[in-house]
């Protein structure tokens, strides 16, 4: 067959697919309705705990090398401080481990000679190490930080100024008990200009870093760029066990052996049913993100032709899982099941699910951020986070697109292996 002629029966092969499957109106719930009701809820509800500032506690680590008053102050002031929750650290170690595990926001360490710096008019540094996979949260606990040495800067200036000057007045030593309290209480108030010059350029500067792990993961301002997108992927994969039955139904039927005896290559049969679930995954991608947009204003990036491709590559991912799920199952039913099952199940584990922590797990560190990415729903989270919250363009997402490429080619080899059309 000429290659129009092939085209064009995959095409009609296609569209019959599709047909078929807007006529089951229960499955279209399924696949387009729950995700978009899922999304908008949780995303109401996330966005306006974020307008309210109310539920947000900040885990942090403390490292006070410190023996001084100055750094037990700091601890005090922090602890005071309702939206910090804060985990005394044992070792520099213990504290760096748990901000790359993201088991807190940022650590902080006070240096062991602050006080002495301080009163010894020294420059020194309070270190904040935050995790990069909650960079966008974390952000506020340097400037909580900077607000807390404040009030040691002022006490450290003052203190330096006062001494400096009784130590070089002529005839200090001389005078008694209540006239040094004069003299110092006289100090304290000249030394007010000194205090107000030092707090434009303080001595104790916060310096910070990140830990070094990962792609950086913020929570975006409009939580529906966040919770659309993964409902969106999740549902996705409930075409999964809808396609596997629908092919192993018309295996039992007979009519995959007619279309086998048909002078078609096997190839355009399966392309036309694969381009048919990959048109229903980008349906529900257009509608549910077209929602988002129109009605809670969800940003949709500045790559159309991304998400495009994006989406595409998330659909042949879908499809292809499809054909694999269907070659290895025994029935229509049980490849409906398992079907659910893997929904519910890749969804999670691919971070479609917040559990526990604003951080996806495919970013939260250790052996579950490693099982995450090994699903597809991991890569394409990630390629939407970059498209709709960091305004990437179709360069930044290849390495998503890819993996999710070579994730369908690999489905569909062992469907192609596996699957037997009589």
């Amino acid at each position: 067959m000429k290659p129009m002629e092939l085209l064009r029966v995959i095409f009609a092969a296609a569209w019959k697919d599709l047909q078929v499957i807007f006529r089951d109106r229960g499955a279209l719930i399924v696949i387009i309705g729950l995700p978009m009701v899922f999304a908008m809820l949780n995303g109401s509800v996330n966005q306006q705990m974020m307008k309210s500032g109310e539920g947000l506690v900040f885990p942090v680590a403390v490292l006070n090398e410190d023996t001084g008053a100055f750094g037990s102050q700091v601890v005090s002031i922090l602890d005071s401080i309702d939206i910090l929750d804060l985990h005394p650290a044992e070792s520099r170690a213990a504290a760096e481990a748990d901000v790359r595990e993201s088991k807190v926001l940022a650590a902080i360490f006070l240096p062991a000679d602050l006080t002495g710096r301080v009163n010894a008019h020294q420059p020194t540094e309070v270190e904040v190490m935050i995790d990069p996979t909650q960079a966008g949260v974390a952000a506020a606990i340097p400037g909580i930080l900077n607000e807390v040495v404040s009030p040691i800067i002022v006490q450290g200036e003052v203190a330096f100024a006062i001494r400096s000057l009784l130590q070089e007045s002529p005839g200090y030593a001389a005078l008694s008990e209540a006239e040094r309290g004069a003299v110092a209480a006289q100090s304290m108030a000249a030394e007010m200009a000194q205090v107000q010059k030092m707090s434009a350029d303080p001595w104790i500067r916060v310096e910070t870093r990140t830990s070094d792990s990962g792609d950086l993961v913020t929570l975006p301002d409009n939580m529906f760029a966040l919770m659309v997108p993964s409902f969106t992927v999740m549902f996705a994969f409930f075409v999964v066990g809808m396609m596997a039955a629908e092919l192993l139904k018309e295996k039992r039927e007979g009519s995959l052996r007619r279309l086998m005896a048909a002078p078609i290559p096997r190839w355009v049969i399966i392309a036309g049913k694969m381009l048919a679930y990959l048109g229903l995954v980008l349906v529900q991608v257009v509608l549910i993100f077209g929602v988002g947009s129109l009605v809670f204003q969800m940003p949709l990036g500045k790559s159309p032709l991304g998400l495009l491709v994006l989406t595409i590559a998330l659909g042949l991912s879908v499809t292809g899982l499809g054909m694999m799920l269907a070659a290895l199952s025994k029935s229509e039913k049980q490849a409906d099941s398992i079907g659910v099952l893997l929904g519910f199940v890749l969804g999670a584990l691919g971070g479609c699910f917040l559990i526990g922590s604003p951080v996806p797990l495919y970013n939260s560190g250790g052996i579950l951020q490693v099982l995450s990415r090994l699903t597809p729903h991991a890569h394409a989270l990630m390629g939407y986070s970059k498209l709709l919250n960091e305004g990437a363009g179709v360069g930044q997402i290849l390495p998503q697109v890819g993996i999710l490429l070579g994730m369908a080619l690999v489905f569909f080899l062992i469907a192609a292996w596996r699957f037997r059309f009589e």
